[in-house]
Parts: structure tokens; C-alpha cells; sequence
């Protein structure tokens, strides 16, 4: 596809500060083109993000979140919600359960269209537990008959693509939304893992001419069935 298959309002689900840019940001610089209205919940404050454990965590979080506002500014993320949550923890049912109803009224206050949130299957344990709990809060919607489409993007983990997206057309955009982190650009070659991604996954485009230049991003709808 060339464009996102789903219009009208757009809620994003981060686990971190920089997953928005780096998953799913060339999909919401073209949701912004169009007009679709796009708004993000920072899950996690991403307090554990310094590998070093040597800066001063009050003013990491906040680092992190200008350079989170400055990224939804490139992409053209409106609302912005930062929760700030720990990240890196061992997950309880209780945390699954609290975090589950947090989404839920996110998703009744913002009345989004579609929900991106990440795939279950990644590997990172922080994504894998915002994409079970984003999946229970639109399975709770749906049973009571008022759910979005729920979208599942990649980071780190490929998934099985159901919606191939050329981005080609926004990526110096989705580019420059990853260069405004580099407190983890620093330690974590974000952009050649999510070019190497990105480029990988434009072999799936029709008529791949072979000379590099052309990105994708995957999806897949998890919940409910496309309306």
C-alpha cells in the first residue's frame, strides 16, 4: 500500500520514548499528511534507557521527553500523553491489569479510529508487554461493542506481514523524527538497525527495482476484523 489503509483519528501506543519514530513513524507522517488527526501515550519514561546508570534520573526523564516532543513535532503528532511509568521492571498480573485499564480509558477518552500498539511477538520484554495489555484493552472494547482497529508494528522483531507499507515517500521525515533521541542514538545505532529493517522489508513492495532506495513498514491487524 501507499497510503495507511485506515483514516480518521489515530492513537499511537509507545513503550518508550523514540518506539513511535522508530516503529511506526513513517505510517503517522502519512496518517498527518492527510489530515488524520494523531495522538501518542508514552507508556514508560524510559528512566532505564542509560545503559551507563550515571545521569541523573529527573533530568533523564525529562530529556527524554523534549526529545520525544521535538520527534512528534517532525512527524505531526498533536496530543501527548507521557504516563511515566518505569520501564525495564519485571511485570506482575497486577501491572498487567492496571496498565490494561489505563489504555482502556485512553482509548474512551481520545475515541481513536485506530489503535497502533506493538506486535506481541517482540522481543524486547517492555514491547511485548504494552502489546498484551493494548490487545486486552481493544478485546474489552470489543466485547462491549465499541473498539478500533488494533495495529501491530515492529521495533526489533518482525512480524507476519498482513499490510506492507511503502514509506519511501516520508522517511527523510521518519529519519529525522529518530535523530531527535540521541540520548540513545549514543549508545544504540537506532537509525542503521531500523534502515536495515525498513529496507529489508521494501523487498516485499510490487515491482522491487533492486536498487535500495525504496522502505516499507509492516503491519498487522490483530483486533477486531477490519471495519
Amino acid at each position: 500500500m501507499t497510503a495507511p489503509p485506515f483514516c480518521g483519528p489515530v492513537l499511537v501506543i509507545a513503550p518508550h520514548p523514540d518506539d513511535e519514530s522508530a516503529g511506526p513513524g513513517g505510517a503517522i507522517a502519512q496518517h498527518a499528511a492527510r489530515g488524520d488527526a494523531v495522538s501518542v501515550v508514552y507508556v514508560t519514561n524510559g528512566v532505564h534507557g542509560d545503559p551507563t546508570g550515571e545521569r541523573e534520573p529527573s533530568a533523564y526523564i525529562e530529556l527524554r521527553r523534549r526529545e520525544a516532543e521535538s520527534a512528534c513535532d517532525i512527524l505531526g503528532i498533536g496530543a501527548r500523553e507521557f504516563w511515566g511509568l518505569p520501564d525495564g521492571c519485571a511485570v506482575t498480573p497486577t501491572d498487567l491489569a492496571n496498565v490494561t485499564s489505563l489504555l482502556v480509558d485512553a482509548i474512551n477518552r481520545t475515541q481513536p479510529a485506530t489503535v497502533y500498539a506493538p506486535h506481541v511477538g517482540e522481543s524486547h520484554p517492555d514491547h511485548h508487554f504494552i502489546g498484551l495489555a493494548t490487545e486486552r484493552a481493544i478485546a474489552s472494547l470489543a466485547d462491549a461493542g465499541n473498539a478500533p482497529v488494533l495495529v501491530g508494528y515492529e521495533v526489533w522483531s518482525p512480524l507476519a506481514a498482513e499490510i506492507v507499507l511503502d514509506v519511501t515517500d516520508v522517511y527523510d521525515a521518519k529519519r529525522d523524527a529518530v535523530r531527535c533521541y540521541p540520548s540513545q542514538l549514543a549508545h544504540t545505532d537506532i537509525l542503521a538497525a531500523i534502515e536495515g529493517l525498513n529496507a529489508y522489508r521494501a523487498i516485499l513492495l510490487p515491482h522491487h527495482d533492486g536498487d535500495g532506495g525504496r522502505r516499507a513498514e509492516c503491519y498487522r491487524v490483530v483486533l477486531p476484523s477490519p471495519r
